[in-house]
C-alpha cells in the first residue's frame, strides 16, 4: 500500500504584550517555542522535512524535476505552444530571467527543507534514545540534500545551521565551497547512524538509509572533482583526490549487497517497482483522492509531472490525457537508435505507433512537438483515480538508482584509477542488451550515462560539470560562464534589502 507523507506539524504563531504580568503560558496550543519537547513531536518534525521532497506546484510551477531535464539536450518544452507556462519555455532556451516564478519557489522549496531540518537538528538531543540518533541522522541527510540542489541550481548560496533572529535575516551568499563542506560534513556524521535499506518496511521505506547517504556523498566529491567545479571553485583536495573519495563511498554502497539492477529496465519506473532492489533513494508520492488545490499545491501528495508530460487531447482506457510538457527529443531517440539501443528507448519514450495502438487519435500536436513522450512520467490510468485525477499520480521520483551509482564509480575509477571501470559500465550495458566494452574511456561514460539515465534529471547538470554544456547546448542558447547556473531570484533579492547578490551575467 502507498505510504503517504503527511506534514503533521502545526505552528500557531501569536504576539505577546511588553508586561511581564500580561505574559502568560499557552494552555492548549503548540508554538515552535514550546514544540519538539517529546520524541513523538520531534519524529512530527522530521516527517515535516520530508514532506519538503514533494512538492512540484504551489504558488507557481516549480518542478524542480522540469527545472533540472528541460535545460537538457533530452527534453523539449512544448506544452500547448510558447505561450503556455512561458516560464517553462524560458528555462529550456536559456532565456531565463531572475522574475521567473518557478525559480523562486525553487529556491524556497529548499530552503523550507532546510529550514524544517534544523528545528529537528537544534531540538533533537541523539544521545537520550536510538530513535532520537536516527531521526538526527535523517535530517542531516535532508540539509545535505537540499544544500547540494541549491549548489547545482545556483552556485553560492546563503548558509543557514541553525535558527535566525530577525537582526540575522539578510543574508549574503556563501562561498560553494563552505556550503560543499557542510554537504559533506552532514552526510558523513549521518551515516553511521542511518539504518541500511533492508531493515526498513512497511511504512518507513522511503526514509533516507546508509545507502543513500553514502551515494550522496560520493555524489558530492564526484562533483567537488569535475573540470566545472575544479576551474570554478577554490577547493581543498585535488581533482584526483575527490575522485579517490568518490570511490569509496560508492564502494560502500555496492559492496553492502543491499542493491542489484533490475533485469528489466522498463519495470524500473513501475508502481510495482518503486523502492526496490535497483532503487537508492526515491521521493514519495500517492494517489490520496483530495482533489486539487490550485492555490496551495504543497497539500498534495501526488506527482502533477506525470500530468504535465501526457499527450494532450487523447482518450484511452490506458494513457489519460496530459498537458504535454516534457517531450522527449528527437535527438535523444537519434542516441538510442545509433547504438542500436531498444530496451532503454523503449523503457525512456513511447511515440505515436503506441498511441494508436490502444487506440489514441487526434492529440495535439503544437509547436516543438517531437513525437515521442516519456514513459518515466506516463499518464497510466491505473496510478491516479477519478477525483481530479491530474493532481494524484502515484509515481514516485527514483533520485538515486543502483545504475547511477555504477556508473558514477566507474567515472571516479577511470580518473582516480582507484579501481577498473570496465565491469561496471558492461553490468549497465548488459542489462540493455548491449554487447559488452573491450576498454572504458571518458565518452563511454558519457554516452551510457545519457542512455541510462535520461529523462531523469541528471544530463543537464553532468553536462555542466564535465564542462560539455556550451558545446553541447550552445545552438539552444546556453552561455558559458552563465548559465551553468540559474539567476539568484529577485524577490529574494529584494527581501535580503540587497545584502544577496545576483549571479554573474544575469541582469
Amino acid at each position: 500500500m502507498k505510504r503517504i507523507i503527511l506534514f503533521s506539524l502545526l505552528i500557531i504563531f501569536s504576539s505577546a504584550c511588553t508586561e511581564d504580568w500580561l505574559e502568560l503560558e499557552p494552555i492548549g496550543q503548540k508554538l515552535e517555542s514550546n514544540y519538539y519537547q517529546t520524541e513523538e513531536e520531534i519524529h512530527s518534525g522530521l516527517i515535516a522535512a520530508y514532506s519538503m521532497l514533494q512538492p512540484k506546484y504551489y504558488s507557481g510551477w516549480s518542478s524542480y524535476y522540469f527545472l533540472a531535464n528541460f535545460p537538457s539536450d533530452d527534453a523539449a518544452v512544448v506544452g500547448g505552444g510558447p505561450g503556455d507556462r512561458p516560464e517553462y519555455h524560458e528555462i529550456a532556451n536559456f532565456n531565463t530571467v531572475p522574475t521567473n516564478p518557478a525559480i523562486l519557489q525553487l529556491w524556497r522549496r529548499n530552503y523550507f527543507g532546510i529550514y524544517r531540518a534544523n528545528l529537528v537538528l537544534e531540538n533533537a538531543n541523539p544521545e537520550k534514545s536510538e530513535n532520537l540518533s536516527k531521526y538526527v541522522a535523517e535530517a542531516k541527510f535532508l540539509r545535505a540534500y537540499f544544500y547540494f540542489e541549491l549548489i547545482r541550481f545556483f552556485g553560492d548560496v546563503p548558509l543557514i545551521t541553525s535558527g535566525l533572529s530577525s537582526d540575522q535575516y539578510n543574508l549574503a551568499k556563501e562561498p560553494a565551497e563552505d556550503v560543499f563542506a557542510q554537504v559533506i560534513k552532514d552526510l558523513t556524521e549521518a551515516v553511521p547512524d542511518l539504518p541500511s535499506k533492508s531493515t526498513l518496511s512497511g511504512n518507513d521505506v522511503y526514509r533516507a538509509t546508509k545507502g543513500a547517504a553514502n551515494a550522496l556523498l560520493g555524489k558530492a566529491y564526484l562533483y567537488m572533482a569535475s573540470p566545472y567545479y575544479q576551474q570554478e571553485y577554490d577547493f581543498e583536495k585535488s581533482a584526483s583526490e575527490y575522485y579517490t573519495l568518490a570511490a569509496g563511498r560508492f564502494e560502500n554502497v555496492i559492496n553492502s549487497m543491499e542493491y542489484e539492477l533490475e533485469s528489466n529496465y522498463d519495470e524500473i519506473w513501475q508502481l510495482s517497482h518503486e523502492h526496490g532492489i535497483e532503487s537508492v533513494f526515491e521521493i514519495e508520492y500517492a494517489n490520496i483522492d483530495r482533489g486539487g488545490d490550485w492555490g496551495n499545491g504543497r497539500v498534495n501528495g501526488g506527482n502533477i509531472d506525470v500530468q504535465m508530460s501526457g499527450p494532450r487531447g487523447i482518450s484511452t482506457d490506458t494513457l489519460l490525457a496530459g498537458w504535454g510538457f516534457d517531450m522527449v527529443t528527437q535527438d535523444l531517440i537519434s542516441a538510442y537508435n545509433a547504438e542500436g539501443d531498444s530496451a532503454r528507448k523503449y523503457g525512456t519514450a513511447y511515440g505515436e505507433a503506441f498511441l494508436t495502438d490502444i487506440g489514441a487519435e487526434d492529440w495535439e500536436k503544437n509547436e516543438g512537438y517531437t513525437g515521442w513522450f516519456s514513459k518515466k512520467r506516463a499518464t497510466w490510468a491505473h496510478l491516479t483515480s477519478d477525483v481530479d485525477p491530474q493532481w494524484n499520480y502515484e509515481t514516485n521520483e527514483r533520485i538515486i538508482r543502483y545504475a547511477d551509482v555504477l556508473l558514477m564509480c566507474a567515472e571516479a575509477y577511470l580518473q582516480s584509477g582507484a579501481g577498473d571501470p570496465l565491469p561496471l559500465v558492461n553490468d549497465v550495458r548488459e542489462r540493455a542488451s548491449l554487447d559488452p566494452l573491450s576498454s572504458v574511456s571518458m565518452n563511454d561514460i558519457k554516452k551510457e550515462r545519457r542512455l541510462e539515465l535520461a529523462m531523469e534529471g541528471h544530463r543537464f547538470f553532468d553536462l555542466v560539470r564535465w564542462g560539455d554544456a556550451a558545446s553541447e547546448l550552445g545552438e539552444r542558447g546556453f552561455e558559458q560562464n552563465k548559465h551553468e547556473v540559474f539567476p539568484i531570484p529577485q524577490a529574494e533579492i529584494d527581501n535580503s534589502n540587497g545584502k544577496l547578490k545576483q549571479n554573474e551575467n544575469y541582469q
